[in-house]
Formats: structure tokens, C-alpha cells, sequence
């Protein structure tokens, strides 16, 4: 889990683009005080994934009954359900389809785009000056996690895993420097029929020991670089929708969390009629204030949720960091200052 060179440290430009992989070892007692951190948040993430599938189980319960007494409604008013059903079944046919195409068209154009790895390092090292002229003392990322409510989402994230709840799971990925997640949604069924929801997050972790007991500020600055892709399409008789969500959230850890600061959301879409592929570069500035001892270490965490829905046949949403060598969100550093 932790890079070797990744300790309390003052970068300069040249540290730039040198991330070296994880090993998730246990060697020492940073990387047992991070896991025992990650075992207890993944453990509240799984909670969280078992209520929402037994909201889901609930909800579609109730609608099943729902459409049953509908139908009989629907009968008694003398609609041919047969022919209702045929149209139904038509409307999703070509709906299906419709995004087939649209996806094929316009995803992988979005998927290759122009590498900004340039422009990036460029950009951190005019950062990493300034920073460094305000006698800030700057951070290298130390770690990075992934939850997912669906460990198939992470599959293909190389390395150290392990499951949870139903079908989740966790990987504390080789590659620190770049965070590759992405989630995506598609559930083709009539507007009154429940869909279930997925759950994924990203976490970076930074840690150094403060030197003083006193006030800290502490700024990390993430680099995202994505893109997101909405397709829904309202018929007069059936309703569709696709939402992309991205929020971040950001605590310090010493001896205990000090509480999860909220910030508004990056990304946040939610459509009835709409055909979008969007892509997302940006360099964001994330800020947490509290006291520390002097001492002993300090893991502080930014974390990422993302969240695609969508509902309806055509509807998709998917919010993605991950396809192609383009995408991705990249932790540059955390800069540390007593205030």
C-alpha cells in the first residue's frame, strides 16, 4: 500500500510524474494505522450497500403489486393488453438500439482524446513554486483506495483486493498517482418499475506528523480528468432519465476522524431529454482546517463518490476516469501550513 519514497516530504518540480507502486505489506505501523482506517470506513460502506439493496428489494415488491392492479385497471377501462405490451415491447426494441448507436458514435471519440499529462505537470510545478515560496510544506500522495457496491467494477484495477457485503469489494490499487474508476448505469425497464443503484468511491490518502501542536491548514489538489455521457429520452407514454453525480469530501485522521467536510458538488446532471457527451478537465482545490498534535501522524483522506442513474429503455448515464490513457483523476499533493 505504500510507496517508498511516499513520507512527510517538500517536493520540488522535478518530483513530478514519479509515482512509485504500492505493496500492500503491513511493513510497518503507518501502513497497519491506514488499513485499521480503511477497514472500519469500508465496513460503513458496506452498511450502506446492504440498505440500499434492501430498499430496492422493498420498492420492487411494492411495485410489483403496483403493476398488477394497474393492469387490472387498465383492463377494466378495455385496453388490449396485449397490444400494449407488443408496443411496449416495441418502444424498448428501438429505444435499445437508438443507444447502441449513439454510444458506438460519440464514446470513443470521448475515450481517445489528447493526453493533458503535459499540461498537468506543467501546471503543478508553477503550484509546487508558489506553495513552496509561502513556506508550505508539501506532500506526496501516500496511498489510494476503491469501494465499489459491485466488485466487478473493479475487476480490472491491479492490486491488493478484498471482498465485502453481497457483491462488493475494495482494492488499494498499485498506481497511487493515478486513480482509474469510473460508473455507469442502464436499466431498460417501464418508468414504474424500480432499478437499483450502485456505489462507487475513490479515496487518496496523504499523511505526514505535524512537528508543532498547533492549527493547520491543509489544501489538496487533485487533477480530474474525465468525461460524462447522459442519453435519456421521454415517449408520450413512458418516462426515461440519466443522471451523473460527482461529490468530494475530505477528513483528517489522529487518533480519531475529526469529521467529513462536505464540498459542493463537481459534477452534478439530471436529465429527462437529453443526448450529452461531456468532457470534465479540471484542477480542483480541496481545504481542511484543524488542530494536530505534535508527533505522532496524520493520515488525511479526500474521497470521491461517483454516481451514474438512469432509468427507462435508452436512458444511460456513465461518469468516467478511467477508459483510455486520457481519463483519470491524478492526486498531485497536499500542501500543509500552520496557521
Amino acid at each position: 500500500m505504500v510507496s517508498s519514497f511516499a513520507r512527510s516530504c517538500t517536493l520540488d518540480p522535478s518530483d513530478l510524474g514519479v509515482h512509485t507502486p504500492s505493496a500492500m505489506a503491513l511493513t510497518n505501523p503507518l501502513d497497519t494505522y491506514l488499513r485499521g482506517i480503511h477497514d472500519a470506513r469500508f465496513k460503513e460502506f458496506e452498511q450502506d450497500v446492504v440498505h440500499r439493496q434492501a430498499l430496492f428489494e422493498r420498492a420492487k415488491k411494492f411495485e410489483q403489486s403496483r403493476d398488477k392492479r394497474r393492469r387490472e385497471f387498465l383492463k377494466g377501462m378495455g385496453v388490449d393488453l396485449a397490444t400494449f405490451d407488443r408496443e411496449q415491447e416495441k418502444e424498448l426494441k428501438v429505444q435499445e438500439q437508438e443507444l447502441k448507436s449513439y454510444l458506438d458514435e460519440f464514446t470513443p471519440k470521448v475515450a481517445s482524446r489528447p493526453v493533458l499529462q503535459a499540461a498537468d505537470s506543467k501546471d503543478a510545478a508553477l503550484r509546487i513554486g508558489a506553495f513552496g515560496e509561502a513556506k508550505h510544506t508539501l506532500v506526496h500522495p501516500y496511498a489510494a483506495t476503491l469501494f465499489a457496491s459491485d466488485r466487478a467494477v473493479i475487476k480490472d484495477v491491479s492490486g491488493v483486493t478484498g471482498n465485502g457485503a453481497i457483491n462488493s469489494g475494495w482494492v488499494f490499487p498499485d498506481e497511487v498517482g493515478k486513480i482509474h474508476v469510473k460508473d455507469t448505469a442502464h436499466c431498460p425497464v417501464a418508468c414504474f418499475i424500480a432499478c437499483g443503484g450502485s456505489a462507487v468511491e475513490f479515496a487518496v490518502h496523504f499523511t505526514f506528523t505535524p512537528a508543532t501542536t498547533a492549527n493547520y491548514e491543509m489544501t489538496a489538489v487533485l487533477a480530474f480528468h474525465g468525461f460524462y455521457v447522459l442519453r435519456s429520452d421521454d415517449s408520450w407514454y413512458n418516462c426515461r432519465n440519466a443522471q451523473v453525480k460527482l461529490t468530494v469530501s475530505m477528513n483528517a485522521h489522529q487518533y480519531v476522524d475529526f469529521g467529513w467536510k462536505s464540498f459542493p458538488a463537481l459534477i452534478d446532471r439530471d436529465e429527462d431529454n437529453d443526448e450529452e457527451v461531456t468532457s470534465y478537465d479540471l484542477t480542483r482545490f480541496f481545504d481542511y482546517t484543524t488542530v494536530l498534535r505534535a508527533g505522532d501522524p496524520v493520515i488525511v483522506t479526500v474521497k470521491g463518490a461517483l454516481d451514474a442513474n438512469a432509468h427507462g429503455g435508452g436512458a444511460y448515464a456513465e461518469l468516467n476516469f478511467q477508459d483510455g490513457t486520457a481519463n483519470y483523476i491524478e492526486p498531485l499533493f497536499l500542501s500543509v501550513q500552520q496557521v
